[in-house]
C-alpha cells in the first residue's frame, strides 16, 4: 500500500473512531442521565405517596378521636346520632369514610323496654353492598346534655329497678357519612384558546414587524385583532354566564345542605333539653315509666334517619372484609372507645372508603399521562387508579415481578421504583415507560453519527489532494533510489524544500555523487576500490537510518556494537554501555588477530541523533578493515583523512585505539579520555594516552603511548558520560569521583565484577532516570598465571 493511501486511510480511521466513541459515550451518558432523572422523580413520587398515606392515617385517627368525644348513642339508648356534628368534626376526612359504626357494650336493660337503632344513611360511596335502610322511623329520643348526664343516669337506674334485668347483646349503630355537593369548575373551551393564540401571534408579528409593514398591512392586522378580541369577549361572556348559573345553583345546594345539617344539630339540642325536663319530672313523681319519645323540633329535617334492621351474617362478614381491607392499607384499625360519664359504653369505628383512600394516595394523572402509580398490600392485592393501568402493568410483567420479589432494575424500557410503609407494610410504586425516550435517543445518536460520517467524507475529498502534494516528493525520492540501485549514479533529485524529504533528497544526491567518484577511481587501484565500497556501504547505512524512525535508528546503533566480548588467553575483557533516551553516539569494538593481538577501540560521537549515528557507522566501517600490523596512531591518521574526504560537515568523533600485544599496551587517542591503568602491586592509577583532536576536525597529529602491564593490572576505557553523569539535582559526578569509583571497583575479582561495580555506581548517582549522556565502560584485566 502506498504512503498516500495509508495517509488517507489513517485520516479516515482517526476520524471515524473518535466519532464513534463520542456518539456512543453521548448516547450512554444521555441514557444514564435520563434514567437517573426519571428514577429520582419516581422516587420522589413514592415518598409523596408514603406521606399521603401517613397524613390520611393520622388525620383519620385524630378526627375519629374527636368524633368519639361528641354526644353519641350508647348501646342501650334510643338516641339519634347528630350527623351534622359528625360531619363538622370529621371535616375533609369525611369523604374518606363510608360510615361510622358504634358498637355498644352489653348492658342490663328492662324487659319492657324496646331497643331501637337508628341509622342516618345515604348509600355508602365505596361499599355498594351495604344493607339499605327500611321505613321512616318515629321521632327519636334525643340523648341528654353532657351537663345533665347524672340526671339521666338516675332515671336509667329507676327504670331498671322496676323490671328484671335481662342481658342482651346490642346490635351496632351504623352512621353513613353523606358527601357535600361539589362546586363546578370553569374550563376554557378549545375555540376560546384558539382565539387567544391567534391574537397573541398577530400581536407579536405586529410588534416585531411594524417597521417593515405597509400602512395598509398594519391597519388590516389591527382590525383583525380587534375583531378577534370582540369574538373572544362575546364567547367568554356566554360561557361565563352559563358557568355562573351552574355555580350559583351548586352554591345554593351547598348552603341548603349545611343549613339542613345545622337544623338537625339544633333539633337534636332541643330534643336533649326536652329529654332532660322529662327526666326531672319523672324523678319528681317517682313513677317508673318508659321514657317517651320526644318529637323533633319544628322544622327539623329527618331525611336519612331510618330504623335499621339487625345486620345479617353476610352483611357482618362484608363489614369485616371491609375492615380487613382498611387494616391492610393503614396497618391498624380505626377503633376508639366511646365513653359516657367516664365509663366505656362502647366503641366507635370507621368504615374507610377504600377506593377513595387509594385514589388520594395514588393521586391523579399528572403531566406525564404514561406514568402509572400502584400499591400492593400484604395480601398481594394490587391497587391502581384504573383498570387500564392494571392491564398495562400486567402486560409489562411488572406486577408478576413485584409479587415474586424479583429485581425491578432490569425491566426493559421501564423505570420502576417501590417504597414500603413501615406500619402497614403497604408497598407503593411508580412505573414509568422510557422506551419512546430511549428510542428517540438512539435515533438522535444515529443521526449524529451519520452527519459525522458525511462530514468526514467531505473532508476526505480535501485530504486526497493534500496527500498527493505531501507524497509527491516521496515518489521522486523513491524513483531516484530505484535508479541509483540500478547503477545510474548520475541521477540527481531536485531539492524543493528544507524538510525531511528535502534533506533525504540532498543525502541521495551526495550519495550518488560519492558513488560516482568511487566508480571512477575503482579502476586505479585495489585499495581505492575497497575504500569506495566502504564509503558506499556507509552511505547506504545512512540512507537506511534516515528512512527509519528514531527507535529504528537506536536499534541500528546498538546492533553495530559487538554481541559478545572476545575470549583471550592473556586478558579478561568486559564491557558496559548505557544509552540516553535518544540515539546514542558511544561506540566500542574489538579485534583479535590470529597471532593473539587484541585491539580494543572506544569512541564517542559528538551530539546525539542521526548525525552521531552516522559518524559511528563510518568509524565502524573503518575499523572493520583494521589489521593488527597497523599501529593505533597510524590508524587514527588514516581514519581522519578518510573522514575528511567524506565531507560529513561538522560531524566529529572522539576515538581511542588500544593494542594489547603480549604484556605491551599501546594506546592512541583522538580526543578521548585517557586510558586508566590500576596497578595491582601498589593500587595506584596511571593515565595512558596523549591528547589530540577528534576525527573530523582540523589536525591529524596522533601519537602512540606504550606501557607494560603486569598480571592483575586493570585497564579502564570510558566515555565522558560517566564523569559528567547528573543526579536529580543536576550535579555532575566529576572526574575525580569517577577515578575513585574505578579504584574501588578494581578490587573485584574479575573484569565482570569491575564492570558491575561501576554500573552500580552510575545507577546510585543517576537513579532510575535515563542518563543525560551515553555511558560506556571497557575493562581489560591482565590475567594472572
Amino acid at each position: 500500500m502506498k504512503i498516500r493511501a495509508q495517509l488517507v486511510l489513517a485520516c479516515f480511521l482517526l476520524s471515524v473512531l473518535p466519532l464513534s466513541v463520542i456518539v456512543v459515550y453521548s448516547y450512554r451518558s444521555s441514557r444514564s442521565a435520563l434514567e437517573s432523572a426519571y428514577r429520582k422523580e419516581a422516587d420522589a413520587r413514592t415518598r409523596q405517596m408514603d406521606r399521603r398515606l401517613t397524613t390520611i392515617r393520622g388525620d383519620l385517627q385524630q378526627r375519629l378521636a374527636e368524633v368519639s368525644a361528641l354526644p353519641m348513642p350508647a348501646g342501650a339508648s334510643d338516641h339519634t346520632p347528630d350527623v351534622g356534628n359528625i360531619l363538622m368534626t370529621m371535616g375533609d376526612a369525611a369523604s374518606l369514610v363510608d360510615s361510622l359504626e358504634i358498637q355498644p357494650m352489653r348492658v342490663a336493660v328492662p324487659a319492657a323496654r324496646t331497643i331501637v337503632q337508628q341509622d342516618v344513611r345515604h348509600a355508602p360511596r365505596g361499599n355498594p353492598n351495604a344493607p339499605p335502610g327500611v321505613t321512616q322511623p318515629p321521632p327519636p329520643t334525643p340523648p341528654p346534655q353532657a351537663d345533665e348526664s347524672a340526671d339521666a343516669g338516675d332515671e336509667a337506674d329507676t327504670n331498671v329497678k322496676d323490671a328484671p334485668d335481662a342481658p342482651e347483646s346490642p346490635e351496632p349503630v351504623v352512621i353513613a357519612i353523606p358527601p357535600p355537593p361539589k362546586l363546578p369548575k370553569f374550563t376554557m373551551a378549545p375555540e376560546q384558546r384558539a382565539l387567544i393564540n391567534e391574537i397573541s401571534t398577530l400581536g407579536t408579528k405586529l410588534g416585531m414587524s411594524a417597521q417593515t409593514m405597509s400602512p395598509e398591512e398594519r391597519t388590516a392586522a389591527e382590525k383583525r385583532i380587534q375583531q378577534l378580541q370582540k369574538d373572544l369577549n362575546a364567547s367568554l361572556q356566554a360561557s361565563q354566564s352559563q358557568w355562573r348559573g351552574q355555580f350559583d345553583a351548586a352554591q345554593k345546594e351547598r348552603e341548603q345542605y349545611f343549613n339542613a345539617r345545622e337544623q338537625q344539630r339544633e333539633a337534636a339540642l332541643a330534643a336533649r333539653r326536652h329529654a332532660r325536663d322529662v327526666a326531672r319530672a319523672q324523678r319528681a313523681a317517682r313513677a317508673p315509666a318508659p321514657v317517651a319519645a320526644v318529637a323533633p323540633a319544628v322544622g327539623t329535617t329527618t331525611e336519612g334517619v331510618v330504623i335499621k334492621r339487625k345486620l345479617t351474617d353476610s352483611e357482618k362478614q362484608q363489614l369485616r372484609d371491609h375492615e380487613r381491607q382498611a387494616t391492610l392499607l393503614f396497618g391498624q384499625k380505626f377503633n376508639v372507645p366511646l365513653r359516657k360519664e367516664g365509663t366505656i359504653v362502647g366503641h366507635i369505628s370507621a368504615q374507610v372508603s377504600t377506593p377513595e383512600v387509594v385514589r388520594r394516595v395514588l393521586g391523579v394523572h399528572g403531566d406525564d399521562a404514561d406514568e402509572i402509580t400502584f400499591a400492593i398490600d400484604r395480601d398481594n392485592n394490587v391497587y391502581t387508579r384504573n383498570a387500564d393501568d392494571r392491564k398495562t402493568l400486567d402486560r409489562a410483567g411488572i406486577t408478576d415481578r413485584v409479587l415474586k420479589n424479583h429485581p425491578l432494575n432490569d425491566i426493559k424500557e421501564w423505570i420502576v421504583v417501590m417504597s414500603r410503609d413501615p406500619q402497614s407494610g403497604l408497598r407503593v410504586g411508580v412505573a414509568r415507560p422510557v422506551g419512546d425516550n430511549l428510542e428517540e435517543l438512539r435515533k438522535t445518536a444515529g443521526k449524529n453519527f451519520g452527519y459525522g460520517i458525511a462530514l468526514i467524507f467531505v473532508a476526505l475529498i480535501g485530504i486526497v489532494p493534500i496527500a498527493n502534494h505531501m507524497t509527491r516528493d516521496v515518489n521522486l525520492v523513491t524513483r531516484g533510489a530505484e535508479r541509483i540501485a540500478q547503477g545510474d549514479l548520475m541521477t540527481r533529485l531536485p531539492v524543493k524544500s528544507n524538510n525531511e524529504i528535502g534533506q533525504l533528497a540532498a543525502a541521495f544526491n551526495r550519495m550518488a555523487q560519492d558513488l560516482s567518484l568511487q566508480q571512477q577511481t575503482i579502476v586505479e587501484q585495489e585499495r581505492t576500490r575497497k575504500e569506495q565500497e566502504i564509503q558506499q556501504r556507509i552511505l547506504e547505512l545512512e540512507y537506511d537510518r534516515k528512512s527509519l524512525d528514531l527507535e529504528e535508528a537506536r536499534r541500528f546503533q546498538l546492533s553495530m556494537l559487538p554481541k559478545s566480548v572476545p575470549a583471550h588467553d592473556r586478558y579478561d575483557v568486559a564491557v558496559f554501555t548505557l544509552t540516553a533516551a535518544e540515539v546514542g553516539g558511544d561506540y566500542y569494538d574489538f579485534h583479535v588477530s590470529p597471532n593473539g593481538i587484541l585491539t580494543a577501540t572506544v569512541g564517542d560521537a559528538t551530539g546525539h541523533g542521526a548525525k552521531a549515528g552516522t559518524m559511528v557507522t563510518v568509524v565502524k566501517a573503518l575499523f572493520s578493515g583494521y589489521t593488527p600490523e597497523v599501529m593505533p596512531a597510524e590508524f587514527l591518521r588514516d581514519a581522519a583523512e578518510k573522514v575528511k574526504r567524506m565531507d560529513l560537515g561538522r560531524m566529529a568523533m572522539a576515538l581511542l585505539l588500544a593494542r594489547f600485544d603480549g604484556n605491551r599496551l599501546t594506546v592512541a587517542s583522538a580526543g578521548m579520555l585517557p586510558g586508566y591503568v590500576h596497578r595491582t602491586r601498589n593500587g595506584k592509577i596511571e593515565e595512558v594516552a596523549r591528547g589530540a583532536t577528534p576525527l573530523g576536525t582540523l589536525g591529524a597529529d596522533y601519537h602512540d603511548v606504550s606501557i607494560d602491564l603486569t598480571p592483575g593490572d586493570t585497564v579502564l576505557f570510558m566515555t565522558d558520560g560517566f564523569p559528567e553523569l547528573q543526579n536529580a539535582n543536576g550535579q555532575q559526578l566529576g572526574y575525580a569521583a569517577a577515578i575513585d569509583e574505578f579504584v574501588a571497583a578494581a578490587k573485584g575479582a574479575t573484569a565482570d565484577d569491575v564492570i558491575a561495580s561501576l554500573a552500580a555506581a552510575a545507577k546510585r548517582w543517576n537513579g532510575e532516570r535515563p542518563p543525560n549522556d551515553d555511558v560506556t565502560f571497557v575493562v581489560v584485566r591482565a590475567k594472572t598465571a
